[in-house]
C-alpha cells in the first residue's frame, strides 16, 4: 500500500457497527457469555465463513449479522464495539466516522431501547475525545419490520443521534412501506439515509423523489440511469437528474458490492465512472467484518482501478465531511483543518 493512503485523511459515513467487530472481540464475547452459536472459534475460519458469498441474495448475505448481534445484548459489550470500531478507523487515518445500528435488534436480552442507544451515545463520546476522530451515530429501522416510528421515536428523544435509516432486505420490503415514519422524520427536522442497494432500480426514485433523503446508502445501479454522450450527460429518468443536480451524496461501498455478487472486480465497479460523471460519491467500508476490509484498503482499490490520486481522494473526502450529519461548526473546523 502507497504510504499516502494509510496517512492521508479519510471520512466515512456508512459503516455499521455490527458489522465491523474485530474478530478477535467476538470470539472474546462469545465465550465471556456463553453465546454457542459461532459456526468455529478458529479466527481466520470464522472470518472467511462471515465474508459475503457473491452467488447469495443480499438476504442471505445478511444472516451472519444474526453472531454479531447475538453478542451485543449488554450495554458493556456495546460500549466495547463503539470504542474500538472508532479506535480502529482512527488508526487507519480517518478523520471523520459516522456509525450507524439497528437498536431495536439489541433489546433482547433485557436491555431497553434507550438503554442501547445510550450505550452506543456514550461509545461515540469517549471514543470521539479518546481517539481525536469526530463521530455521530446513525439509527436504523429494518425494512422488513413495521417498528420504524419506534426508531424515529429514539431518534427524536436522544438529540444527539445524527440522523436515520432504513436497512435490511430491500427485494418486496419497499422504503415507502415506512412513509409514515419518514414523514414524521421531516417534520422533527431528522437528517435521513436510506439504503437503495442493486437489487431494486426504482430504489433511487424512492429514496430521493418519494422520500427526499439528504443522501443515499449505496446507490451504484444510478449507473444505468444515464448515459454520457458528447461529454455532455443524459438522464433517463427524473431521480438520476434529482441525484445530480442537487449533489445528493452516493454512499458508495465497493468491496460490500462485489462480495454480494452486484460487480464481477473493483475495475467492472461503476464509482469510477460516476465520479468522473461529477456524481457526488462518498467511499465507505459498509461491514468491515464482513467484508474483511479497511478504509484504507477501499481507497486503494479505487486507486489503483480508477487512476485516483491524492487530489482526488482529498476532494472527495472534503465532499464526505461536508455531508455528513453531525455538528456543522465542528465539521467545518475540521475541513479547515486538513
Amino acid at each position: 500500500m502507497n504510504n499516502w493512503i494509510k496517512e492521508i485523511p479519510k471520512a466515512v459515513l456508512h459503516d455499521h457497527i455490527d458489522g465491523g467487530l474485530r474478530v478477535s472481540t467476538l470470539i472474546d464475547l462469545a465465550e465471556k457469555q456463553n453465546y454457542t452459536e459461532l459456526p468455529t472459534m478458529d479466527p481466520e475460519e470464522l472470518k472467511n465463513w462471515i465474508q459475503p458469498k457473491p452467488d447469495k441474495s443480499l438476504a442471505l448475505n445478511l444472516e451472519a449479522f444474526q453472531h454479531t448481534i447475538g453478542v451485543m445484548q449488554d450495554s458493556d459489550s456495546i460500549y466495547r464495539i463503539t470504542m474500538e470500531a472508532l479506535e480502529d478507523l482512527a488508526e487507519d487515518g480517518v478523520v471523520y466516522a459516522e456509525l450507524r445500528f439497528a437498536p431495536l435488534v439489541h433489546c433482547f436480552n433485557n436491555l431497553s431501547p434507550n438503554e442501547v442507544v445510550n450505550a452506543v451515545l456514550n461509545g461515540i463520546r469517549d471514543g470521539t475525545k479518546k481517539y481525536n476522530v469526530l463521530s455521530g451515530i446513525i439509527l436504523c429501522a429494518m425494512r422488513q419490520e413495521d417498528n420504524s416510528k419506534e426508531v424515529i421515536d429514539l431518534c427524536i428523544k436522544h438529540k444527539d443521534v445524527i440522523g436515520f435509516d432504513l436497512a435490511g432486505p430491500e427485494v418486496g420490503f419497499s422504503v415507502l412501506n415506512h412513509i409514515d415514519a419518514i414523514q414524521k422524520a421531516h417534520h422533527s427536522d431528522i437528517n435521513l439515509t436510506l439504503h437503495a442497494d442493486w437489487e431494486v432500480p426504482v430504489g433511487i426514485e424512492e429514496v430521493v423523489i418519494q422520500c427526499k433523503a439528504n443522501r443515499v446508502g449505496h446507490g451504484p445501479q444510478i449507473i444505468n440511469d444515464f448515459e454520457i454522450e458528447e461529454n455532455s450527460l443524459k438522464f433517463n429518468n427524473n431521480a438520476a437528474k434529482y441525484t445530480f443536480d442537487n449533489k445528493i451524496p452516493l454512499e458508495i461501498c465497493p468491496t460490500s458490492n462485489i462480495q454480494c455478487g452486484a460487480y464481477g472486480s473493483i475495475e467492472e465497479h461503476p464509482f469510477g465512472k460516476l465520479y468522473y460523471a461529477g456524481f457526488n460519491v462518498t467511499i465507505n467500508t459498509d461491514n468491515r467484518l464482513m467484508s474483511n476490509i479497511s478504509m484504507s484498503q477501499e481507497v486503494e482499490n479505487l486507486v489503483n482501478a480508477f487512476g485516483l490520486d491524492e487530489s482526488d481522494i482529498n476532494t472527495i473526502t472534503q465532499n464526505t465531511i461536508s455531508a455528513g450529519f453531525s455538528d456543522t461548526k465542528k465539521r467545518m473546523e475540521l475541513l479547515e483543518s486538513l
